[in-house]
Parts: structure tokens; C-alpha cells; sequence
């Protein structure tokens, strides 16, 4: 039998893009953090865990981060070692809950920390609701760092009190958004 198949293909990398870095002072102690990744390929076609799969293993997302600085940094991902990070640590969620769980973060009652204004808060939330207008797939990072200076995974770890990461697919623009919330 000689018949045509539909194949479908996968690229066997991603050309991924760092195009912008921008952050946002929350108050004293806390900043976002906004990573934007674009693609020349159609990401709307390609399945989001070969998509997280893909940046984690291009390190587009290494970085050294305190609530004060944000370095490019192969081999750390924030407070973690970017070898000790899977795509299965990054959990779908819904739209509801992500903007819920942010609203959460940044309103939450800190010790010794001022709470965000009003207007700071408004500009934040804004600003991620243009990120997610359109068709967007959701997901957070569900990995905890250790409070015990003997389990840090890297020295600067212990300036950091929370760290918080999202990741907002949006197919319908054919970016990526990595929402990073740091509080020292």
C-alpha cells in the first residue's frame, strides 16, 4: 500500500529568544520580576511540556536573583540549581487561580515588611493582564527552597525570604512570560 502519512514533526530545538527583561518595585522589600521569551517557530502547534522542557534545557531562564539583583547565570535558576529543575515541577493551573495565587503574594502580611499600595498594585496587575488577553496557558513552578543556611543550594539564596515563578504561554502572541516574585 503506498499512501501518504500525516506525520507531525516536532522541532528538535527551539530558537528561543531572550527579548526583554523588565521589573516592577513592589515596596522595600519585594520586586516582579517580567522575563519575556519569543520563538520563531508557532508555539500554539508544539506541546507545553516539550515547551518547558525546551527552556529549561537552554537555560534562557538561568539566573542569580535576590531582591535586589538579577544576573544571567548558567547552571542556577533563581534560588534553585538549574540541573535539580524538571517540567514536572511546573503545575497547570487555570486562569482564576493564577490570578488569585498573585493577588495572594503581593498582599500577603509580612513581618517588618510594608504592605504594596494601592497604585502599585494596580500598575502590577495591568501589567499581566495585557500579558494574558488572549489565549494563555497558565503554570507555576511548585518547588520550595530549604530556610536552613546548610541546605541553600547556592550562596545567595539565603537573601531571599520567598520566590515565586509562573509561566504564561500565550499562544495567540506566540510568547512566553516568566513572572518572577522575590522578597528578601
Amino acid at each position: 500500500m503506498t499512501g501518504k502519512k500525516n506525520i507531525l514533526s516536532f522541532p528538535d530545538s527551539l530558537n528561543i529568544k531572550l527579548s526583554g527583561i523588565d521589573t516592577l518595585r513592589l515596596h522595600d522589600h519585594g520586586q516582579a520580576i517580567f522575563v519575556h521569551l519569543s520563538f520563531d517557530e508557532k508555539i500554539n502547534s508544539i506541546e507545553n511540556s516539550f515547551l518547558i522542557k525546551q527552556i529549561l534545557k537552554k537555560g534562557v531562564l538561568d539566573f542569580q536573583l535576590t531582591d535586589f539583583m538579577f544576573n544571567k547565570a548558567k547552571g542556577f535558576h533563581g534560588p534553585f540549581k538549574s540541573s535539580l529543575l524538571k517540567f514536572t515541577d511546573y503545575k497547570k493551573i487555570d486562569k482564576p487561580i493564577f490570578f488569585d495565587s498573585v493577588f495572594q503574594i503581593i498582599h500577603k502580611d509580612r513581618k517588618d515588611t510594608p504592605l504594596i499600595t494601592n497604585d502599585r498594585s494596580n500598575t502590577f496587575m495591568e501589567k499581566i493582564e495585557l500579558m494574558t488577553k488572549k489565549e494563555t496557558s497558565f503554570f507555576i513552578l511548585k518547588k520550595e527552597f530549604s530556610k536552613e543556611p546548610k541546605k541553600f543550594e547556592h550562596e545567595w539564596t539565603h537573601a531571599l525570604t520567598e520566590y515565586y515563578e509562573f509561566l504564561l504561554l500565550n499562544n495567540s502572541s506566540n510568547n512566553i512570560f516568566s513572572l518572577l516574585l522575590a522578597y528578601d
